[in-house]
């Protein structure tokens, strides 16, 4: 939302901050009608650390596209997504990936929604992060319009009826439902790395824009 015309305040996250010299950092959020946008601040920020959500207010920068941070109201630092390695470098690798396939300044909401349910699934111990990986990557194919059907190409991939149900129910699911189907007992015909291999089949479809 804009306040001015070289002032935003918008909800959104932190994808990453790097530090230069000792009183800046410099930082890439991702906001909600905004889309993805660079800023540089001084160490003011305090707990503000990458996967960190809140509302941010920003001043643009003159003759930039860069933006100067004004004030951040945190809401949700995602800290339990830091408790697990494999959830961290999954969050990290999200970043990167956004970073690379979004354009800067142009606007996806959906997918900001469903970075922000994916985080916190990742929170949950129960729910492998390798499924939250596959799950967050086919929604935004099909949010896209890239992802194929999803019984018949993964069929045809060579995963099992249970696979492919076990990856249906997990794309259609709420976040609260998917805890649940990962709570339960899962057939023991599912290969331990499905979703490791589902998800680098989904990347590849990214890879052709």
């Amino acid at each position: 939302m804009f306040n001015g015309e070289d002032f935003i305040t918008a909800k959104g996250v932190i994808l990453s901050r790097e530090h230069s010299g000792e009183n800046f950092l410099y930082s890439t959020l991702f906001l909600e009608g905004e889309g993805i946008v660079s800023l540089t601040s001084k160490n003011f920020m305090g707990d503000s650390e990458p996967f960190s959500w809140g509302y941010f207010e920003l001043q643009r920068k003159q003759r930039s596209a860069r933006y100067f941070i004004y004030d951040t109201d945190i809401k949700d630092n995602m800290l339990d997504i830091r408790r697990s390695r494999e959830s961290i470098m999954t969050a990290i690798n999200w970043t990167k990936t956004l970073t690379r396939y979004l354009l800067p300044g142009h606007p996806d909401d959906e997918l900001l929604t469903n970075l922000y349910w994916s985080m916190k699934l990742l929170a949950v111990p129960a729910v492998p992060a390798e499924a939250v990986n596959w799950r967050f990557l086919w929604l935004w194919l099909t949010e896209w319009g890239l992802a194929p059907e999803l019984g018949a190409f993964h069929e045809q991939q060579g995963f099992r009826n249970d696979e492919v149900l076990l990856l249906a129910q997990a794309a259609s699911s709420s976040p609260k439902e998917v805890t649940e189907l990962f709570s339960g007992k899962l057939s023991t015909s599912i290969r331990s790395r499905m979703f490791h291999v589902a998800s680098k089949l989904a990347v590849n479809f990214l890879n052709q824009i």
